[in-house]
C-alpha cells in the first residue's frame, strides 16, 4: 500500500498562490502593453475645409490618425487623409497640446504625406527591422481617433509580406478611415508600418478605400518610410515612375514579354526600345512573366532610372539600355486610315477588308480609296479581317505614313497613305449599309425572340426590356445600345419610340436594364448590367466594336462609372443634358471609347462647359460635342434630328 502525505504548511503554501494566468489574459496584457508602449507617438489629425467629396468618396470631417517620426515635428501619414485639400489641418498629442500642421510634400506611389509641426523632444517610436519582419507575427493597427487617453485598437496578424508589387505588409487586422496614418505595431510596440489604403488593380488618391474593414488591410513597411522621408523633407512630392511600354501577352501572369507598344515620347522610346522587342532582364533582374516586370516598375520613382535587356530580331546578341522614368506620358493617340469597313455575312470568303465608306478629308480620302475598294495589304502586312486591319492601323500614330494594298474592279493598286487624328465631329453623310433581312416568321421559326419584350436573367429578380429589329439577321452582326435610364424614370417606352427606325437604318439592338430601385443606381448594380450585355451577346450576332452606352441627364453618372470600370466591353458613351463630372482615366489603345455630348444651350450652365470637354480631347479621347439651340423643356428628350446624328455617331464606332 503506498500511502501519501502532506505537510499543513505546503498545504497552505499552495493555497496562497495566484492562480497562473491563461494564454488569453496574457495575450491581451501583450497587446494593452504594445499599444501603451508606442501611445506616446500616435497623433489625432483634423482637417478644415477643403473639398467634402473626391470622385465618388465623401472625404469626412472625422478625425484621422498620424505618426511621430522626429523629435522636431515632423508626422507621417496616409495621404488619403488629405485628398479634400483641405485649408487647414491641426494635430493633437497624445498630452492634448494641439498644434497647426503644414504639408511638407506627398508620396504619390506609396500614398503617404509628410507633415510638420512647431514642436521639439517629441516622443519618436522605435522601428522593425526589414529582416525582422515575417508572415504571421501578431500585428496591431492602431489610430488616435476621439479618446486621447487610449487609441483604438485592432489585432491581426501579418499575413503577407511585399504585396501591391512589392510595397506593402498584409495584415488581417481591420483597417478603416479613422486608423489610416496609424502605425502597425508588432507584440513589442515596434513600428512595422504605417496604414494605407492601397489596392492592387486600382491606382490614384481613393484606391483601397472600398475595402476598409473587411480583413484585408496594408502598411508601408516602417523601413521604407524612414527611407523616403529625407526625400520628403525636401518639400517635392514623389510621383510613380512611368516607363511607356506594353506587352503582347494579357494578363499578370502571362509569359509572352514581346514588346506590343512602346509610348511616343515615352522614356523607351527615347532609350531606344522599339516594338516588337522582347524584354528578357530588367533591373539587371530575369524577368519571365507580366507581374515580374510589374514587380520592378511599380515600386519606382520618376527620375529614378531603370535597365532594360531586350533580344531584337535581326540583332545578333540580346541589348541592353538605360531609361529614365517620368511622371507623365504624352497622352496615347493613334492613327486614323478615316474608313468603315463592309459589314461582311459570316460566310464571307473574299480575300481582305472590303471598305463600306470612305471619311470626307480623311487620310483614306486624300489618298484615293474609294467605298467597294478591298485592302489587301496594310504594310507589307496581309489583312486578314476588320479586326486585324484596325490593330495595324491603331499601332501608327497621326503623321505617320503607310502603305495600302488594295483591289479595285479585281486588279490590284498600291496607295500610299498619311494617317491623321481621328476628328471630333460626325459625318453629316453618312449612308447605312443595306444588307439583307429576314422575315418574322423566319426569326419566330428559330425561335429568335424580336420587336419589343421584358426579359430577367435566370436567378436574377432584376429586369431589363430590349428591342430588336424586326428584320434582324442573325448572319450579320448588328451594334448594341445599352440604355441607362436617369434616377426616377426608365423612359422605356420614349426610347423605344424614338430609337426604333434608326436601329432598323442602322443595324442597332437596345437593351434597357431597370434598376432595383428606379429612383437610384447603386454602383453594386453595374456587375448587373455587365450580365444583361453578355447574355445579349450569347443570343444575338452583337459586334464587339458597337457596344454602347447610352443615358439622358442624372443617368450619366452611372454611364461614365460603367464605360470606365468594363473598358474591354464598351466603345462608346452618348448622353444627352449631361456631363462628365470627373477626369477620365487614361486612354487606352487596346480598348479605345468614343464620347458624344449633347446639351441645351438654353441652360446657362452648359455653355461653361466647353473647357471640360476641351480637356478631355486633349486627353486625346475622340469626343462629339454639341450644343444645341432648341425649345426643348428641362428634362425633354432629344427631338428626331438629333438623335438621328447621334446615330451616325453609332455608327462609325467601328471607324478605322
Amino acid at each position: 500500500m503506498l500511502i501519501f502525505a502532506l505537510c499543513l504548511p505546503c498545504i497552505h503554501s499552495a493555497q496562497a498562490q495566484p492562480p497562473t494566468p491563461d494564454l488569453e489574459s496574457l495575450e491581451e496584457r501583450a497587446f494593452k502593453q504594445a499599444a501603451a508602449f508606442v501611445n506616446p507617438s500616435i497623433v489625432r489629425i483634423e482637417t478644415v475645409g477643403g473639398q467634402e467629396r473626391v470622385g465618388k468618396i465623401l472625404t469626412g470631417t472625422g478625425p484621422t490618425s498620424g505618426v511621430i517620426v522626429s523629435r522636431d515635428g515632423l508626422i507621417i501619414s496616409s495621404a488619403f487623409n488629405f485628398i479634400g485639400k483641405p485649408s487647414s489641418i491641426l494635430v493633437t498629442l497624445p498630452d492634448r497640446r494641439r498644434f497647426p500642421a503644414q504639408v511638407v510634400a506627398t508620396d504619390h506611389l506609396k500614398m503617404l504625406t509628410l507633415l510638420k509641426i512647431e514642436s521639439q523632444n517629441l516622443p519618436v517610436p522605435l522601428a522593425v527591422s526589414e529582416n525582422e519582419l515575417q508572415v504571421g507575427l501578431w500585428s496591431i493597427a492602431l489610430g488616435r481617433t476621439f479618446d486621447l487617453d487610449q487609441p483604438s485598437i485592432s489585432v491581426g496578424i501579418v499575413s503577407a509580406l511585399e504585396r501591391i508589387w512589392g510595397k506593402a505588409i498584409q495584415t488581417d487586422a481591420k483597417i478603416s478611415p479613422i486608423n489610416y496614418g496609424g502605425p502597425l505595431v508588432d507584440i513589442n510596440g515596434r513600428l512595422m508600418g504605417i496604414l494605407v489604403p492601397l489596392s492592387p488593380g486600382a491606382t490614384g488618391e481613393t484606391a483601397g478605400v472600398e475595402w476598409y474593414d473587411s480583413g484585408i488591410g496594408f502598411a508601408i513597411p516602417m523601413y521604407d518610410v524612414l527611407n523616403i522621408i529625407p526625400r520628403l523633407n525636401t518639400g517635392k512630392d514623389l510621383h510613380p515612375g512611368l516607363l511607356g511600354i506594353t506587352m503582347t501577352g494579357k494578363g499578370d501572369l502571362s509569359n509572352n514579354m514581346k514588346l506590343d507598344r512602346v509610348r511616343y515620347g515615352s522614356p523607351a522610346q527615347a532609350a531606344g526600345i522599339k516594338s516588337g522587342d522582347t524584354l528578357t532582364r530588367l533591373d539587371g533582374k530575369p524577368v519571365n512573366m507580366h507581374s515580374e516586370v510589374k514587380q520592378v516598375l511599380m515600386s519606382k520613382y520618376a527620375g529614378e532610372s531603370v535597365s532594360l535587356t531586350v533580344t531584337r530580331e535581326g540583332a545578333q546578341k540580346p541589348l541592353t539600355f538605360k531609361a529614365t522614368l517620368v511622371e507623365k506620358l504624352v497622352p496615347f493617340e493613334s492613327g486614323s486610315l478615316g474608313i468603315l469597313p463592309l459589314r461582311e455575312s459570316k460566310t464571307q470568303t473574299e480575300p481582305g477588308v472590303g471598305v463600306r465608306f470612305v471619311f470626307s478629308k480623311s487620310a483614306a480620302a486624300e489618298a484615293g480609296l474609294k467605298p467597294k475598294d478591298r485592302i489587301l495589304e496594310f504594310n507589307q502586312q496581309k489583312v486578314t479581317s476588320a479586326e486585324a486591319l484596325a490593330l495595324m492601323v491603331n499601332h501608327l500614330r497621326p503623321g505617320e505614313p503607310a502603305t495600302l494594298l488594295i483591289s479595285r474592279n479585281q486588279k490590284p493598286l498600291t496607295l500610299n497613305v498619311k494617317l491623321q487624328s481621328t476628328p471630333n465631329s460626325v459625318e453629316s453623310s453618312l449612308p447605312s449599309q443595306a444588307q439583307p433581312s429576314r422575315t418574322a416568321e423566319e426569326n419566330k421559326q428559330e425561335k429568335i425572340k424580336i420587336g419589343h419584350f421584358k426579359d430577367q436573367l435566370p436567378g436574377n429578380e432584376q429586369s431589363f426590356w430590349a428591342y430588336v429589329p424586326e428584320n434582324y439577321d442573325p448572319n450579320y452582326e448588328y451594334g448594341l445600345m445599352v440604355w441607362i435610364h436617369p434616377p426616377g424614370n426608365t423612359m422605356e417606352s420614349t426610347i423605344s419610340k424614338e430609337w426604333k427606325s434608326i436601329c432598323e437604318q442602322r443595324g442597332i439592338i437596345i437593351v434597357g436594364p431597370a434598376a432595383q430601385d428606379v429612383i437610384r443606381w447603386n454602383r453594386d448594380e453595374a456587375e448587373f448590367v455587365k450580365e444583361v450585355v453578355e447574355s445579349m451577346q450569347t443570343r444575338y450576332a452583337i459586334d464587339t466594336k458597337r457596344i454602347f452606352l447610352v443615358s439622358h441627364a442624372n443617368g450619366a453618372e452611372f454611364v461614365f462609372h460603367l464605360a470606365f470600370k468594363y473598358r474591354d466591353l464598351f466603345r462608346g458613351v452618348a448622353v444627352s443634358d449631361a456631363s462628365l463630372q470627373d477626369r477620365p482615366p487614361e486612354t487606352d489603345p487596346d480598348f479605345p471609347l468614343s464620347l458624344y455630348f449633347v446639351l441645351n444651350a438654353n441652360n446657362p450652365l452648359n455653355q461653361l462647359l466647353q473647357p471640360k470637354i476641351e480637356a478631355i480631347r486633349k486627353m486625346n479621347y475622340p469626343t462629339v460635342f454639341q450644343l444645341l439651340k432648341d425649345d426643348r423643356q428641362p428634362g425633354q428628350y432629344l427631338k428626331q434630328p438629333n438623335l438621328k446624328e447621334m446615330g451616325r455617331w453609332a455608327d462609325s464606332l467601328d471607324r478605322i
